[in-house]
C-alpha cells in the first residue's frame, strides 16, 4: 500500500531511466496518479531498459507511457524535448533517482519552463524513503520499504534475466532446530571418509554411529544407510548425499530465514537460484518489500573462502537488487580467531568494498540461534 499522500503524485510523471531499473519501477507505483502517464527519459544505452520497467509497472507505450530518447551528451535537446511533452500540462512531477547528474540537470530545466510547480522525488537506497521536494521548497519523506512488493522474478525480468532453478522446499523440516548441535569437524570428517570411493553408491553408505550425531537419531527412523533414510525422507539419494556433503546448511540458513518470516515481514524465499544468462548460483535469497537479501553460504573457516564467497555475492546482488540490496555470508568461521572472526572479516570487506551496512558475516558463534542474528539484520534500519 502507497504511503505517499495523493497531493504529492503526479499525473505526468518524468523518470530518468539509468542502469539499475528498480527505483524506476518504485517510482512510478508509489508517485503516478490513477490513470497517469510516465515519460521514460532514457539513452540509446537505455533504450531496453525503460522497455523492461514499462513492462514490469504495466505500462503501455502509448497509451499510459512514452519513451524520450535523449543524447546525454545534448543539452539543449533534452530541455527542447522534455519541455515539449510537459508543455500547458498540470501536475508533473520528476523522479531523478536514475539518469546522470548531467541529464537531472537540463530535464530539470525543461519541466520547470513549463511548469514552475513541479513535484521532484528522490528514491534514497540507503534509507528506503522517498524524498519529495514541492515548489514551496519544503522536503518530506516517506519510508518505501514494504510500500512495493516485487517477486523475484519480477527483480530478474527487470534486468533481462531468468532463472533456471528455485528451489523452494526443505527435505525433512523437523530436522534443523537439532543440526547445529553435530559439530561441523565431525560431520566433515565422517562424510569425507564414508563418500570417498563411493562413486554412484552413495545410497549404500551407512549413517553416522558416532556419538556426536545423537542429536540427529530421532529423524532417521530405522534407517541405516544413505538409501533407507532418502526412503524415510521422502527424496533421493543423490539429493540426500548433497544435502549431507554439504552439511544441510543451505537448508539450515533458508529453514531459519523462513522462522522470521512473518516477524521480518519477508516476502519470497528461497534456496539454490540458480541464473541463466551467468554462471552464479544464489545459495539463499529472500524478498523484503522490493529488497534483495541475498546469503551466501561456506562450510569453512578459511579467510580467503568466505571473504571471495561474500565478495562474489556482493556483486551480483548488486547488480539484480541495486544498492538497496543486503548481503550476508554464513560460515564456520570462529568469534576467538583474531585474525579471521566474522567480526574481523566483516570489517575488512566493508573498508575494501566500501559497503558499510550493507554486508554482514555470521559465524559459529551465531548458527545455534541464527534465526534471531536474520531478523534483526532484516529490520535494521
Amino acid at each position: 500500500m502507497s504511503t505517499i499522500p495523493e497531493d504529492l503524485k503526479s499525473q505526468h510523471l518524468f523518470v530518468l531511466v539509468g542502469g539499475n531499473p528498480l527505483p524506476n519501477v518504485v517510482a512510478i507505483r508509489l508517485l503516478l496518479r490513477e490513470n497517469g502517464h510516465v515519460y521514460l527519459v532514457h539513452t540509446a544505452q537505455t533504450n531496453k531498459i525503460a522497455d523492461r520497467i514499462c513492462q514490469s509497472a504495466g505500462l503501455v507505450l502509448g497509451q499510459t507511457a512514452t519513451k524520450l530518447l535523449v543524447d546525454d551528451g545534448n543539452a539543449a535537446e533534452m530541455r527542447t524535448k522534455v519541455l515539449r511533452q510537459a508543455a500547458q500540462k498540470s501536475s508533473i512531477g520528476l523522479n531523478y533517482t536514475g539518469g546522470t547528474k548531467h541529464m537531472a540537470l537540463h530535464v530539470f530545466q525543461g519541466l520547470i519552463a513549463a511548469n514552475p510547480r513541479l513535484t521532484l522525488s528522490y528514491l534514497d537506497a540507503e534509507t528506503l524513503s522517498m524524498r519529495i521536494e514541492q515548489s514551496d521548497g519544503a522536503t518530506r519523506s516517506f519510508a518505501t520499504g514494504l510500500a512495493v512488493s516485487l517477486r523475484f522474478q519480477e527483480l530478474l525480468a527487470l534486468h533481462g534475466r531468468t532463472a533456471s532453478a528455485i528451489e523452494t522446499d526443505l527435505l525433512w523440516p523437523e530436522v534443523y532446530p537439532d543440526l547445529p548441535r553435530v559439530p561441523y569437524d565431525k560431520w566433515r570428517d565422517w562424510w569425507g571418509s564414508a563418500s570417498r570411493g563411493m562413486g554412484g553408491r552413495t545410497a549404500e553408505i551407512v549413517l553416522p554411529t558416532d556419538p556426536a550425531f545423537e542429536p540427529l537419531r530421532s529423524h532417521w527412523g530405522d534407517a541405516v544407510t544413505v538409501g533407507d533414510l532418502a526412503k524415510h525422507w521422502r527424496t533421493d539419494a543423490g539429493t540426500l548425499a548433497k544435502w549431507f556433503g554439504e552439511a544441510g546448511l543451505e537448508s539450515y540458513v533458508l529453514w531459519s530465514v523462513r522462522r522470521v518470516a512473518a516477524d521480518a515481514q519477508l516476502g519470497e524465499t528461497a534456496k539454490n537460484v540458480r541464473l541463466n544468462e551467468i554462471d552464479f548460483e544464489f545459495d539463499v535469497m529472500a524478498m523484503r518489500g522490493y529488497q534483495l537479501f541475498a546469503i551466501s553460504c561456506a562450510n569453512s573457516k578459511d579467510k580467503s573462502t568466505i571473504k571471495l564467497k561474500l565478495m562474489e555475492a556482493y556483486v551480483r546482488a548488486r547488480q539484480m537488487g541495486g544498492d538497496e540490496a543486503r548481503v550476508a555470508v554464513v560460515c564456520r568461521a570462529p568469534a576467538n580467531d583474531l585474525l579471521s572472526s566474522p567480526r574481523k572479516i566483516e570489517q575488512e570487506l566493508t573498508e575494501q568494498l566500501g559497503a558499510e551496512g550493507k554486508i554482514r558475516v555470521f559465524g559459529a558463534e551465531h548458527l545455534a540461534q541464527l534465526s534471531t542474528h536474520l531478523l534483526n539484520w532484516f529490520t535494521a534500519k
